[in-house]
């Protein structure tokens, strides 16, 4: 439907009804029917047995070794099926092209910069993939819970004085407040309270991000070359050329 590489191999015959023992409402077995040849090539794990601490901080995470996704869940996550269904449609943009970022092998244990290299391929595919998702009637993350807890890290990170720049807290909030305006789910009274927010506590990072949020969507984004423009184009304004590698669809390393 999205022009997601088909493996070649039979569908599923029946969709998965349960996933990680955790049983499929009717609306997410519709979405395991829709992607049946995709799923396929994924293998479900629990995000709590993931070998890298970093990762298993997180809720999901997605992996591939250029054969099969391996798609890490909290399986505690009180909304368990959005997490899975977002995790699975960014193993579809990974076999449609994509870009992707890496850090290099000597940062590999460099927990900050591994939060800003995920971030940063988050800000351009998330809302992609939650277009997708709210288009065909499948629902996101829950918005409100996700400001909330955005709003909760903006005082929290706010107790550390102001940013300094390009550092990790200036970086992070830029890139967060990117990916909130390019994402169309995010809307209302709430989110516009948030972006006043981080327009107090963090002015440069807001201001930035206004700045390239609104060039990014005039450029577009939502395919793999644009994509990765847009990526080049916040690594290069946050300075982190050298510390972040961006793998294009030709898994070039720019």
């Amino acid at each position: 439907m999205h022009g997601y590489v088909s493996s070649g191999r039979p569908p599923l015959s029946e969709p998965p009804a349960f996933v990680l023992g955790y049983q499929l409402s009717p609306r997410a077995k519709r979405f395991a029917s829709e992607y049946a040849d995709f799923l396929v090539r994924v293998d479900f794990k629990d995000i709590a047995d993931h070998p890298h601490q970093y990762i298993r901080s997180a809720e999901a995470h997605c992996s591939c070794d250029g054969h099969r996704h391996t798609i890490w869940l909290d399986k505690q996550s009180h909304d368990f099926e959005s997490l899975m269904m977002h995790e699975v449609m960014r193993g579809i943009l990974m076999e449609r092209g994509f870009p992707r970022t890496i850090c290099p092998p000597i940062a590999t244990f460099d927990a900050l910069l591994l939060c800003l290299s995920s971030l940063l391929s988050s800000v351009v595919t998330d809302p992609i993939i939650d277009g997708w998702l709210m288009k065909d009637g499948y629902g996101v993350y829950d918005r409100e819970e996700l400001t909330s807890r955005t709003m909760a890290q903006v005082w929290l990170d706010a107790r550390q004085g102001t940013p300094k720049e390009y550092g990790f807290l200036f970086c992070r909030w830029t890139l967060l407040t990117v990916l909130l305006r390019l994402d169309p789910t995010f809307e209302g009274d709430t989110i516009n309270l948030l972006y006043a927010l981080i327009r107090k506590k963090f002015p440069g990072p807001s201001e930035l991000a206004e700045r390239l949020s609104e060039s990014i969507k005039k450029k577009g984004f939502t395919e793999p070359c644009t994509a990765s423009m847009a990526m080049l184009a916040l690594r290069d304004a946050l300075k982190l050329q050298g510390r972040i590698i961006i793998v294009d669809r030709e898994d070039r390393r720019l």
